[in-house]
């Protein structure tokens, strides 16, 4: 019998703070006024990834439906702009933490997922570097690289061995671009990642990843919005019919102010009509997203 994988007794943290957070914004919008920015102007912000201003997104995603059972990742990801004159450097690291039952296949976070048990833990860090320029209009394009760092650590002091089942034991790298405009009512993007394994665990399979992420945001008024955000995953190194995963969906969006900051909450779901073999179904999220104006 299958063991199921639930992450909700190994990271109970995770899903107080995003209850704390959401409470807290509820709360803030009704208590605070923005002073000097306007919620419009937020929301355009926050959904342009390429925009120099400092966030800290919070995600929780849960695949569903698998063969082996679900996976459950919580990610931390940072985003530090850094001014260059004319062009700006857009930095985002992700710190991913995986429950996973065992072999899943069609998730970015697990390009090549390894046999085992289930495990929680850390996973592979992502890093990566846009340079974009600083006065782009409703237009904006990013270009750099982006790496995997092989990261993955177990959650307790089992054999070391089980943390395999958490990354790709590889370093990866390859570059990443990214393309958004913005007419109102609409953002409309396309980020395109493609990594490739340097060097790492010789026993472990090569890694040959894109990640093909259009989104579409449609503006509502009083900061709620309608939200498509979709991973189109593709594993080179798999046969023709067992390389892509392809979700449909999507979700909704509030963004409350917080005086000169704001925190932007997205709830959404998608369904997988193209997937390879062991891969989930379906998956949903909930994602916070606290932003800072200097």
């Amino acid at each position: 019998m299958i063991k199921t994988f639930n992450i909700i007794n190994k990271v109970p943290f995770f899903f107080s703070l995003l209850l704390t957070s959401v409470t807290y914004s509820v709360y803030a919008e009704e208590t605070v006024s923005a002073t000097g920015y306007q919620t419009e102007d937020f929301v355009y912000k926050a959904q342009n990834p390429l925009s120099p201003i400092y966030s800290i997104p919070l995600k929780y995603t849960y695949h569903g439906g698998a063969d082996n059972g679900g996976v459950s990742i919580g990610s931390l990801q940072p985003i530090i702009p850094v001014s260059l004159g004319n062009w700006n450097m857009i930095n985002q690291l992700s710190l991913n933490f995986i429950g996973t039952p065992g072999v899943v296949n069609g998730i970015a976070e697990l390009p090549e997922p390894f046999p085992g048990s289930g495990v929680s833990g850390l996973g592979d860090t992502n890093f990566t570097s846009l340079f974009t320029p600083a006065n782009s209009g409703i237009f904006s394009w990013g270009f750099g690289p982006t790496f995997v760092l092989p990261t993955d650590t177990l959650f307790s002091d089992t054999e070391d061995r089980r943390s395999r089942e958490l990354g790709s034991g590889k370093f990866s790298v390859g570059p990443a671009v990214m393309l958004v405009t913005q007419p109102k009512p609409w953002t409309l993007g396309l980020n395109v990642k493609q990594i490739w394994s340097v060097f790492g665990n010789d026993s472990r399979h090569e890694v040959s990843q894109m990640v093909l992420q259009p989104f579409v945001n449609y503006n509502l008024s009083d900061g709620w919005y309608m939200v498509s955000d979709m991973d189109m995953i593709a594993n080179w190194n798999h046969d023709n019919s067992q390389q892509w995963t392809v979700p449909v969906g999507g979700g909704v969006g509030k963004l409350f102010t917080l005086g000169k900051n704001a925190i932007n909450t997205r709830l959404e779901g998608y369904y997988n009509p193209v997937r390879p073999d062991q891969s989930p179904e379906w998956s949903a999220n909930l994602s916070l997203q606290f932003l800072f104006v200097d």
